[in-house]
């Protein structure tokens, strides 16, 4: 029912899991490793609903409930399907999923409600720049404004939206207008949560082979800190979570982890939130001892998945 490891993001850790598509319809992002040896395919409505009867049996009672895989929806029968996962799952009290701008906005407004309003909670869509030749670059298949109107799309519908920014996208060249112009994005998106991830280079990914031929030049730690502290400074948002709930954000001095990224509400949490990541500017700034990041956890075998 499910290749392994089963993709979903580290708060739903906990979460039942119940598929609804296999693998990514896009399936060429230049950072991505995920179901790269996998046909994207949908599955049918009663296959799903033998998996949700299953489910019962395996988890028994849950308070939450992820849908994989990267994109569900572009299932027609989605409002159906998240109709008879709360018919099974009364007590539910979250279910979310991955989707994708494109997708958002090429489904019509009814449809989104429609889904919502059967208890589809929360979008996970990812943004991860809003410079346009960091997009370009990931071979993102989306504008800025394409995820801005995305966003606001998905609010008009009810749902909660949470959009991932990856640090460090920019690479050395652009870390500061990634910066800036990711925050332009979500201010104008209004999501209700942004999640940060670092880029960590993995094996055999198209941006790999960029690294190789010295086409990309990845972003050093002091500058990824300033990258972040000034994302933080852009931010003009009300009632949003800022998470750094991801181990590529950490840093390490030695064997000490120094910074473990930030986590906030925005605009409540900013002062403090900054002043965390001034203090690991600071630092690195100033020690002579070698910073580690994920990307050398990744080469050491320390960090294998992402």
């Amino acid at each position: 029912m499910y290749d392994f490891p089963p993709f979903r993001p580290p708060n739903e850790a906990r979460s039942a899991l119940l598929r609804i598509t296999r693998g990514c319809p896009w399936n060429r992002c230049a950072f991505c490793a995920m179901y790269k040896s996998l046909s994207f395919e949908q599955k049918s409505l009663e296959e799903i609903k033998d998996d949700v009867r299953t489910a019962r049996l395996i988890y028994g009672k849950v308070e939450t409930i992820f849908l994989g895989d990267s994109d569900n929806l572009i299932h027609k029968d989605l409002p159906e399907i998240v109709v008879f996962i709360r018919k099974t799952f009364p007590e539910a009290k979250r279910i979310t999923s991955y989707t994708r701008a494109k997708t958002i906005l090429r489904d019509t407004l009814e449809f989104l409600v429609a889904t919502r309003n059967a208890g589809l909670n929360r979008l996970h869509i990812g943004l991860e720049s809003g410079d346009p030749v960091v997009l370009e670059r990931l071979c993102k298949g989306a504008s800025p404004g394409q995820m801005i109107r995305a966003g606001q799309k998905a609010k008009q519908a009810g749902f909660e939206v949470s959009f991932y920014v990856i640090n460090g996208a920019g690479g050395k060249d652009r870390w500061d207008s990634h910066a800036k112009e990711s925050a332009r994005v979500l201010n104008q998106a209004h999501p209700d949560f942004i999640r940060l991830r670092t880029l960590t280079i993995q094996k055999g990914t198209p941006l790999d082979e960029k690294l190789a031929k010295g086409e990309f030049q990845p972003t050093p730690p002091l500058e990824r800190l300033k990258e972040v502290e000034l994302f933080i400074q852009s931010l003009d948002l009300k009632n949003c979570y800022l998470a750094s709930d991801h181990i590529t954000n950490y840093l390490w001095s030695g064997s000490s982890i120094i910074y473990q990224g930030v986590s906030g509400r925005i605009p409540e949490d900013k002062q403090s939130m900054l002043e965390t990541v001034q203090q690991a500017i600071q630092y690195v700034g100033s020690t002579s001892l070698p910073i580690r990041d994920s990307n050398q956890l990744y080469r050491e075998g320390f960090i294998s998945a992402l």
